[in-house]
C-alpha cells in the first residue's frame, strides 16, 4: 500500500524522467487524499480485455471505463474503446468475444491510453483483479510513456476477501469472479460481456461493498486503498 508521501515521492520521480506531455499531466494532477473519507473521492472503474495474461506478451485489445462521483456511477462518461494488436485477436476471442471483424478503426494503444490518463487524472482507479489489468496498464505506460502507470487502486475482489475473511465462514466454497461477488449483494447478472459492462458491473459492485461495510460510518480513502 503506497503511503501518502510515498506516491507524492514516485510522482516527483516520475515526472523527472517522463517528457510526454499527456503522462506529465497526469503526474501534475493532485492526487487523491487519502485521509479523506472515502465518499468524497472520485474513481475511475476500469476493465480490459487482453489476448491472454501475459503483459509481457500479450496485448490490450480493449478498455472500458464509467467515472463514480459522489458516489454514483456516471453513465455519461462511461468509454469503451476498442485497441488495435499487432498480432491480431486469435484464439482469445472465444473468451472475450472479440474477433479480427471487430476491430476495424480500432484506435491505437497509445491514443487508448491517452484517453484513459485524461479520464483517470485525479481520481482513484478502482478495478476487479487489479494484479491483472494492472500489469497490463504498466506494461503499456512504461513502453508509451517511460514509466509505469502510477495510481492510487481499490480491487473490488480484495475487498471482498476482506468481507470473507471476517466472516466466521471464511472463504470455503465461495467465489471471487465478479459475478459471484455481485450476486453476494442481490445485484443483477449481466448477460452481454465488454470491458466496459465489466467495468459498470466493477463500480456497482465497489458500492455495494462500501455501503455493506461501511453504513454511514465515517472512513478514510486510505482504508479501501489496496496499493
Amino acid at each position: 500500500m503506497l503511503a501518502g508521501w510515498t506516491y507524492q515521492l514516485k510522482q516527483k520521480r516520475h515526472l523527472a524522467r517522463c517528457q510526454h506531455g499527456r503522462m506529465r499531466e497526469y503526474l501534475r494532477a493532485a492526487a487523491p487524499c487519502r485521509k479523506a473519507d472515502f465518499r468524497q473521492g472520485s474513481y475511475l472503474a476500469v476493465d480490459l480485455e487482453m489476448t491472454g495474461m501475459e503483459a509481457d506478451s500479450d496485448h490490450i485489445l480493449s478498455i472500458g471505463f464509467v467515472p463514480i462521483d459522489n458516489m454514483r456511477v456516471m453513465l455519461a462518461g462511461a468509454r469503451h474503446i476498442l485497441v488495435s494488436s499487432p498480432l491480431g485477436v486469435g484464439q482469445s476471442a472465444v473468451i472475450h468475444g472479440i474477433h479480427d471483424r471487430d476491430m476495424v478503426g480500432a484506435s491505437a494503444l497509445s491514443e487508448a491510453m491517452d484517453c484513459l490518463l485524461e479520464a483517470l487524472q485525479g481520481r482513484v482507479l478502482l478495478l476487479h483483479y487489479a494484479a491483472l489489468d494492472l500489469a497490463f496498464l504498466r506494461e503499456a505506460s512504461q513502453r508509451l510513456y517511460g514509466v509505469p502507470l502510477l495510481a492510487m487502486v481499490v480491487d473490488t475482489l480484495v475487498l471482498e476477501n476482506q468481507r470473507l475473511q471476517r466472516n466466521s465462514t471464511g472463504q470455503h466454497g465461495q467465489g471471487l469472479r465478479l459475478s459471484d461477488c455481485r450476486r453476494r449483494y442481490n445485484l443483477p447478472d449481466y448477460h452481454a460481456h465488454n470491458a466496459l459492462v465489466d467495468a459498470v458491473a466493477t463500480a456497482e459492485l465497489f458500492l455495494a461493498q462500501v455501503a455493506h461495510r461501511f453504513g454511514r460510518e465515517h472512513a478514510p480513502l486510505a482504508r479501501i486503498i489496496s496499493g
